[in-house]
């Protein structure tokens, strides 16, 4: 095969073409570290980038959403740890007011000192987030988890929604707890009735009391207690006629059952007393109860003594509820940590796949880069020699 100098010009040519595609192919590998730009380049592996990048992507806003979950579960943690440090000092400040030796001044003190805390339990069920978020109003974020109505009563707006967010592809973690169920449904102290003539009631151990009608009581039977007295010996017996208690009546008329002072007039034999049914309400209201009977100057010592020995328990009971919520928040927290560190783990690995899968060796490329371009520059030479030359150079 005769070679023409057409030929032979237009494989130069050619070949320096292709050396400069390949030259340029090799910088733009080194200048952005990347194998591949398009996916006609390489079709699979363009895919495996496309997805790879997804992942870390979502690695990484799922860090971002956990940051801002423990800045929340932060934020939460540190309202209800204050508002159960000030249930702790109204039980304390109510303790103190059990003392028979107090007098009004003494009671509208320890009034004025539960006002200050009911205050303060208001503003800190109401805490809101930097960005204006009630953080115990569950779902209906912009309203205040608790108001005042224009009687005084506390009431609880929030509903029973807890905000969540996604932290990891499995993990979906509660940044919030309502108002509903942290605060309003504290239990009160347990009380008892009754419709017989001549029996009156009051409390003596509510805390005994208490817990004696939270293990008998049955939501689906009689919590009727029947008192038969003869001479001065009484029977208590529950439901099914179970013997509860037999002794005998005090010289006053006072039988003493479980924390309970039962007083009987002369001449009343029996007597039914009911327990009455659970109720719950938040420690706002039971502490401004607790309030007005201490104000009121027509409450005898004696019950406003009572009055305090029972809110005690009621707000043992709010205080009670808020320390699990703590326990929550602080598990939350505890998750979160572990999260973010195998997220970040999880997407570390997933950068390295990528670069193996992606991404140049920049010492192969800056050793290829030179290597081509030495080819070009021989290349080049040799083309400007060969085609430089005329017939008198040949002749000569």
């Amino acid at each position: 095969m005769r070679v023409t100098t057409g030929l032979s010009f237009d494989r130069s040519v050619r070949y320096m073409q292709n050396s400069n595609a390949r030259l340029e192919s090799l910088d733009r590998q080194y200048n952005t570290g990347a194998k591949f730009a398009t996916a006609s380049e390489n079709p699979t592996g363009m895919g495996t980038k496309l997805r790879l990048d997804a992942e870390i992507a979502s690695y990484k806003q799922y860090s971002v959403n956990a940051g801002l979950a423990a800045d929340q579960l932060n934020l939460e943690e540190t309202a209800l740890s204050s508002i159960y440090e000030y249930m702790l000092h109204a039980v304390t400040s109510m303790q103190a007011g059990v003392n028979g030796t107090y007098d009004q001044a003494n009671f509208n003190t320890v009034a004025q000192d539960l006002e200050e805390t009911r205050d303060m339990l208001f503003n800190l069920m109401n805490t809101k987030t930097a960005g204006g978020e009630y953080i115990f109003s569950g779902n209906q974020s912009l309203i205040p988890a608790f108001s005042r109505t224009s009687d005084g009563e506390y009431i609880c707006n929030a509903d029973g929604g807890r905000r969540q967010v996604k932290v990891s592809p499995s993990v979906t973690l509660t940044t919030s707890d309502s108002g509903l169920s942290v605060f309003e449904k504290a239990q009160l102290c347990r009380t008892a009735s009754s419709a017989t003539a001549g029996v009156t009631l009051s409390y003596e151990n509510s805390d005994e009391f208490n817990s004696f009608v939270n293990g008998y009581t049955n939501a689906y039977d009689s919590n009727d207690l029947s008192i038969s007295v003869t001479g001065d010996a009484y029977t208590i017996t529950g439901r099914g006629g179970e013997v509860l208690q037999n002794g005998t009546v005090s010289p006053e008329g006072v039988i003493n059952f479980k924390g309970l002072e039962i007083t009987m007039t002369a001449g009343v034999n029996n007597a039914v007393v009911s327990l009455d049914p659970p109720a719950n309400d938040n420690a706002l209201n039971t502490l401004s109860a607790i309030i007005d009977v201490l104000r009121d100057e027509n409450v005898s010592a004696y019950d406003k003594a009572q009055a305090l020995r029972m809110g005690q328990v009621s707000l043992n009971s709010a205080k009670e509820n808020v320390n699990l919520a703590l326990g929550h928040v602080g598990s939350r927290l505890s998750n979160i940590d572990a999260v973010i560190n195998s997220n970040d783990a999880l997407s570390d690995i997933k950068t390295e796949v990528r670069a193996n899968e992606c991404e140049v060796d920049v010492y192969e490329v800056v050793a290829a880069l030179l290597q081509e371009q030495n080819a070009l520059n021989v290349a080049r030479q040799t083309f400007s020699s060969v085609h430089g030359e005329t017939l008198f150079d040949y002749i000569r």
